[in-house]
């Protein structure tokens, strides 16, 4: 019983024997968006609801040296958070849908957990500027019976669109089907994203591994443009439901954040470094010339190993 533990606990501890593993291949996932928006937690219209979205998806790059690596994953990200629409009962009566769809290109630090020679574990710190591609915020609002009866804050334009009425205790407001609320114009083309998380390879055998990503991610930026902003600052349009002035929206700072969980494939390449013998005197000059080099650390579970210059495989 001893041996057995013993046995498992030098598979746990074993290091990867002083070898670089790079690393290239696809993965895919989920997220889920949190929109953190100071002035929507004030406006009683709306209220957050749980958001799934099927990304991000994309390539990836690693290079792992003994104790830490570098890992590259560009790639396609949609996020932005759903809000439950109220009617003045409270009734849920419609969605107002964020929409934030980015190219990224993650740059990660791994800082290895474990350095077992065919499973690693890694705390992942990265940074990630991001370009977006597509974005707007659109208005659904599902009233079978014709309009449904809303409350405003103050402060907030009541469109001027036909369907609209201002009665004493709230706006009738009509039927809406993914209305362009926010259009891509109001948003900001580039966003810096800082992610921390875990990350684990799990190698099949010396020529592909599998990977694990989970990582919480939060921009550093709002993602309206400076102008959009001042006219939340300095209501200036419609009026409200007081007959001031109003803006789109109660103002208040906005932050994107998501968690997102991805599983890839990769291919990988194993590069040794040459095994050098140590000699201090002549006798062990001779004994090292006839030295042979140290087994493959990947022999633990079986694999096969590829010399650093692309020399053949061969079985341990």
């Amino acid at each position: 019983m001893r041996a057995t533990f013993t046995g498992l606990l030098f598979l746990l501890i074993l290091p990867a024997a002083a070898q670089d593993v790079e690393a290239y291949g696809l993965f895919g996932g989920f997220n889920f968006p949190i929109t953190v928006d100071q002035g929507l937690q004030k406006d009683p219209r709306f209220y957050g609801k749980f958001t799934i979205k099927a990304t991000p998806v994309g390539f990836s790059y690693g290079y792992d040296r003994v104790g830490h690596g570098i890992l590259l994953t560009p790639n396609y990200t949609r996020i932005g958070q759903k809000f439950i629409i109220r009617n003045s009962t409270g009734g849920d009566v419609g969605i107002r849908d964020i929409q934030m769809n980015y190219l990224s290109v993650p740059v990660a630090l791994k800082l290895h957990v474990n350095d077992m020679s065919f499973f690693r574990m890694s705390l992942v710190a990265a940074i990630a500027p991001s370009v977006l591609i597509a974005g707007q915020e659109t208005l659904t609002i599902n009233s079978p019976a014709g309009a449904t009866k809303i409350k405003y804050p103050k402060g907030v334009s009541v469109p001027t669109d036909p369907g609209y009425e201002i009665v004493y205790d709230g706006v009738f407001v009509p039927p809406l089907d993914k209305q362009v609320y926010v259009p891509k114009s109001k948003l900001n083309a580039f966003q810096l994203f800082g992610a921390v998380g875990l990350r684990s390879d799990f190698d099949l055998n010396d020529d592909w591994s599998i990977n694990f990503d989970g990582r919480a991610n939060f921009g550093i930026f709002d993602t309206r443009k400076s102008t959009y902003l001042n006219e939340l600052k300095n209501p200036s349009g419609p009026a409200d439901i007081n007959g001031n002035p109003g803006a789109p929206d109660i103002y208040g700072q906005r932050r994107e954040i998501f968690l997102s969980v991805s599983f890839g494939i990769s291919r990988i390449i194993q590069i040794k470094h040459a095994y050098k013998p140590k000699v201090t005197t002549h006798a062990e000059q001779i004994k090292a010339a006839n030295a042979k080099p140290p087994r493959s650390t990947s022999a633990v579970h079986g694999g096969m190993h590829k010399q650093k210059g692309g020399g053949k495989k061969k079985k341990n």
